[in-house]
This record gives structure tokens, sequence and C-alpha cells, in this order.
């Protein structure tokens, strides 16, 4: 099993919405890879804080400054060896106190050599 820990900085005044936002209406955080050449096993956000804003009632379960999320990959059987690249997508939305951006998602790569 191989681990890799994905390194999310917000700028200062910022947060994201937690991978298990407190209301259904708030857009979650998510890490999503492209399958192959691994198989992804688990993916381990951090705990959130959660956080009171003028604009909701109860605190609400976000990420802010600097975390890391951790994905566990499995190498199925069949896996070609090799170097190559492992690519996902984190998607987000990033909120101050007052207002949100449109949500947005970034490309992560990862190279990765299969032995």
């Amino acid at each position: 099993m191989a681990e890799v820990k994905l390194a999310v900085s917000m700028r200062e005044g910022y947060h994201a919405n937690s991978n298990t936002p407190s209301e259904d209406y708030l857009i979650p955080i998510k890490l999503t890879w492209n399958a192959a050449p691994l198989e992804v096993a688990e993916t381990i956000f951090p705990k959130a804080k959660l956080e009171k804003y003028d604009f909701a009632d109860k605190p609400l379960s976000v990420f802010s400054g600097d975390f890391v999320v951790l994905s566990r990959f499995k190498t199925p059987a069949n896996a070609p060896t090799g170097a190559t690249v492992l690519t996902g997508k984190l998607r987000y939305q990033a909120c101050t106190s007052s207002m949100c951006l449109p949500p947005k998602s970034v490309e992560v790569r990862l190279p990765v050599d299969v032995r």
C-alpha cells in the first residue's frame, strides 16, 4: 500500500468547507483520483474546525490555513510497471467570513513508479 500526503494551503482569511460540511447547501472539499494505474483504497481528511460565522446559525465544519489530505493506494496485480503520472482533482469552494468564491477544481498530478 502506498500513501501520498497532499499539502493544501488556504490564503489568510479564507476557509473551505470540510469534506463533511455541517449544512446540506454547503459545497464540500473533495479529492478524486482518476483510475489507473493505482486504485484508491481511502482518502483521509484532517479533523475539521468548527467555526462560527455571522451568516450561519450554527458553527460550520471548515478547513483553513495549512492542512494535509492523505490518500492510500493499492497496486492492482495487472498494473503496468514503470514510471507514470497519477492524476486527480481537488474541488473546493473558498470563502471568507462574508462571501464565497465560485467552486473551483484544480488538477493534482502525482509521479509514481510502479514496480
